[in-house]
């Protein structure tokens, strides 16, 4: 087992050389569709509790980016000199973006932090790029959906899809159906579920991180929750008159 992770670490090591002669180079998740290191690093003090200096740091927002062929929305192209950092990006989800991958250039050291000297052009292969959390079948706390979703959006995932209900809970409050939260109507975990309140707080949460929260109401499946509380079906008239309120009220 030791040989296995001692070869494993060799090949980290020769794919991803942290220290070389004339550069550094630092394993990047998502690698950039395009990256050149230069000699040299920008150095800044710890001090600065790893916030680039913003008299260093240049952000601009451009029409376009002729060299990206695809996703402009999410492309940028990032320079790291010796002396100052620039970002060119066609929205602030692209300048979003580059900080992201600013943070994993960085080489935390005793005194100083530093990023080596590098021109990097990226945009994303795949439009959406996401994440699901069925809390449907297990409820999670908001604070722990929000380390999630802050994690994630280090490495440019921009879907966060909210699995809501499901034959076991109904996890989203309801102002007008408050029966549908009851911990009697629920299998798993009962009287778990997120007020209207926590859920904008969820969608500000990632607004501010460039994600897209998508919440997902199952139906007609998966929807047991649904028809014990309400005893009916929700393909049934009755069903179908709720459920367009429910709808309306998401």
């Amino acid at each position: 087992m030791m040989k296995v992770i001692f070869l494993l670490y060799l090949i980290f090591c020769i794919s991803f050389p942290i220290h070389g002669n004339t550069h550094t180079s630092v394993p990047l998740l998502p690698r950039p569709q395009k990256i050149e290191y230069h000699k040299g690093k920008y150095f800044f003090h710890l001090k600065d509790s790893g916030k680039i200096p913003s008299d260093k740091l240049s952000t601009q927002l451009t029409d376009t980016l002729s060299e990206v062929p695809l996703n402009q929305h999410e492309a940028y192209k990032l320079e790291v000199t010796p002396e100052h950092i620039y970002i060119k990006a066609v929205t602030p989800t692209g300048i979003y973006r580059a900080m992201q991958t600013l943070r994993q250039l960085m080489i935390h050291q005793q005194k100083t932090t530093s990023i080596p000297c590098c021109t990097i052009t990226d945009w994303p292969a795949f439009r959406i790029r996401g994440f699901m959390q069925d809390v449907g079948r297990t409820y999670i706390t908001l604070e722990e959906l929000k380390k999630e979703i802050d994690l994630l959006s280090q490495f440019k995932i921009n879907v966060f899809h909210w699995h809501l209900t499901e034959n076991q809970a109904w996890r989203l409050e309801s102002k007008i159906y408050p029966e549908l939260n009851a911990p009697e109507n629920m299998t798993r975990m009962p009287g778990k579920f997120y007020t209207l309140q926590e859920a904008k707080e969820l969608v500000d949460f990632c607004k501010k991180r460039h994600v897209m929260l998508i919440p997902e109401i199952d139906m007609p499946g998966h929807s047991e929750a649904f028809n014990r509380t309400f005893q009916t079906d929700m393909q049934s008239e009755e069903g179908m008159t709720i459920l367009k309120k429910l709808i309306d009220e998401v």
